[in-house]
């Protein structure tokens, strides 16, 4: 029996990426020098569906020519619906759709990749039970569960199979300039993985002299320098913030949101009896406090993660915070109603939150 891989989802870099891995392997070595192959548009710019359809039954009607296999790769393929519903239908589409859900020949394979297949109508079904290898991708989303410790996993990953270590305040700022973007990640990481050469880890410096200005990273080192009370550095930053043109309202997203944390920390740190840290302190904390807060949100971060937290929690004091959180409040009120010039606006906020100890 021939092979059918179909890789779908809504991560269409990790689609891309997946369905290159594949055609390697159908193909052997590089798709491009193997005249077994026959490559299918399939994003509806170069041919409609009914064209698509047309071409791919052809092809798979067509035995082997000059080789003793065939692949047919359906490439970026954005009609699955309407693939989906031609099932039963007496047209081209529904015959490659009911051939499709059935035993390939063995000398013939078949990749399918493109956003959009959903997994719970009967043609992804049928197709699965007729031996389809099915690879659906998704994108995580900050809503997900578990998706700080899932991109987490994936950054750890990628620098482990490059052979590197990544510092933990470098793994923080990539966390936040990457998002759940893969592509993005890719692209910082590989650049990362150029930049650092044979040096064995990634630092912080890395990270900063080579990642893209996003929107996030601006977001991640403003946040940074208000924390740090560095006026000098956030001014800067905020060059850069004004240049990028409406993104004052998502960076005090952003303050608000790290603030709102160091508060959330420092009652963490009352929880398990915590009043002075060091870089050893979540190391040697005793077992019987893990197991009576097991839920404590700092028990669940890397060690020295939680203690950089912690440290940066008891430069400020509750009532500190909650007056830079009041500060925020009033800043974004006052850029929602325009009530003052945006830089104006968050200069003040920069000298209220870090122009004093």
């Amino acid at each position: 029996m021939g092979r059918l891989c179909v890789v779908s989802g809504d991560d269409d870099f990790a689609i891309k990426a997946k369905a290159r891995e594949l055609a390697w392997e159908l193909c052997g070595g590089d798709p491009e020098t193997d005249p077994a192959l026959e490559v299918i548009p399939g994003t509806g710019d170069e041919l409609k569906f009914s064209e698509i359809a047309d071409r791919m039954l052809a092809a798979l009607r067509t035995p082997p020519f000059l080789s003793d296999h065939q692949v047919i790769w359906l490439r970026n393929f954005a009609f699955f619906d309407e693939l989906s519903s031609a099932l039963e239908a007496k047209s081209a589409a529904g015959e490659v759709a009911r051939l499709l859900c059935s035993s390939l020949p063995p000398e013939q394979s078949v990749l399918i990749n493109g956003t959009g297949l959903d997994g719970r109508k009967s043609f992804s079904k049928k197709i699965k039970t007729a031996g389809a290898e099915l690879f659906l991708l998704s994108a995580p989303r900050n809503t997900d569960r578990n998706f700080a410790e899932n991109r987490r996993h994936r950054l750890q990953e990628a620098c482990r199979e490059a052979g590197k270590t990544i510092a933990p305040q470098a793994m923080q700022y990539l966390e936040e300039i990457v998002g759940g973007n893969s592509g993005t990640m890719a692209q910082e990481l590989e650049k990362l993985f150029c930049y650092v050469g044979e040096a064995p880890e990634i630092t912080l410096a890395d990270c900063r002299a080579v990642c893209s200005r996003t929107p996030e990273a601006v977001s991640w080192a403003f946040t940074g320098a208000l924390m740090e009370r560095n006026v000098r550095n956030a001014l800067e930053v905020l060059d850069t913030l004004m240049r990028q043109g409406d993104a004052e309202l998502r960076v005090l997203a952003s303050v608000a949101s790290e603030f709102q944390q160091l508060l959330q920390t420092r009652e963490a740190m009352r929880e398990l009896g915590i009043t002075r840290v060091n870089p050893r302190t979540f190391d040697q904390l005793p077992g019987e406090v893990r197991d009576k807060f097991p839920e404590n949100h700092l028990l669940k971060l890397h060690p020295f993660r939680a203690y950089k937290m912690c440290e940066r929690a008891m430069s400020f004091g509750d009532a500190e915070l909650a007056g830079i959180l009041k500060s925020v409040l009033e800043a974004n009120r006052a850029l929602v109603s325009g009530g003052g010039e945006p830089r104006m606006i968050l200069e003040q906020l920069i000298f209220q939150i870090a122009g004093t100890r």
